[in-house]
């Protein structure tokens, strides 16, 4: 099977659901925003917003070449992994990409508790949010293996049951089906 990449956007569950899942599986976790935070010793909006999106996803590029060296982890993206080609090409030959998906308006209610982050528009938060969330959205959805509807308000060890379940594996277990599944 070899990694199981989780994408989604910003707020999706990705590093909730990727910790539940490698625990369940018994391989390692791995998030890949953390990584590059522990690589260039900042934050990784101040890094964004001093470099700028290019300089990020080179990094984010570089960052996930390193921790492939490590067979079959559960690898948890940044929430913009879908504006960044060269990494989705990578992910696509290194494993299978699980979409996590979420509705707009719960995502945005999420983000915005921890401030408006740079990818968005101060000036239009609701407007450039709908844009990037379209945007990303149409991707993840053409470029995954896996599209799971995360239910509304379920328990996380919930979502990580129902993520092993629509990639037809069970606790310790690394053996799948290559047939694409969507939930409801």
């Amino acid at each position: 099977m070899g990694h199981i990449f989780l994408c989604g956007i910003k707020h999706s569950g990705k590093t909730t659901i990727g910790k539940l899942l490698a625990k369940r599986l018994g391989r390692r976790w791995s998030d890949l925003d953390r990584e590059i935070e522990r690589k260039i010793g900042e934050p990784i909006r101040t890094f964004y917003r001093s470099s700028g999106q290019e300089a990020f996803q080179w990094m984010e590029v570089e960052t996930l070449q390193e921790i492939l060296s490590e067979e079959n982890l559960v690898i948890s993206l940044g929430g913009g992994a879908a504006d960044n080609d060269p990494l989705m090409k990578i992910v696509k030959e290194h494993g299978i990409l699980v979409y996590l998906h979420v509705e707009e308006a719960r995502l945005l209610k999420r983000i915005l508790r921890g401030g408006i982050p740079p990818f968005l528009d101060e000036d239009d938060v609701e407007g450039s949010f709908h844009r990037v969330y379209e945007r990303r959205d149409r991707r993840y959805s053409k470029d995954c293996d896996h599209l799971i509807q995360l239910p509304f308000d379920q328990a996380k060890e919930k979502n990580a049951e129902l993520v092993l379940s629509v990639l037809g594996l069970k606790e310790g277990s690394w053996v799948t089906t290559h047939s694409e599944i969507c939930s409801p």
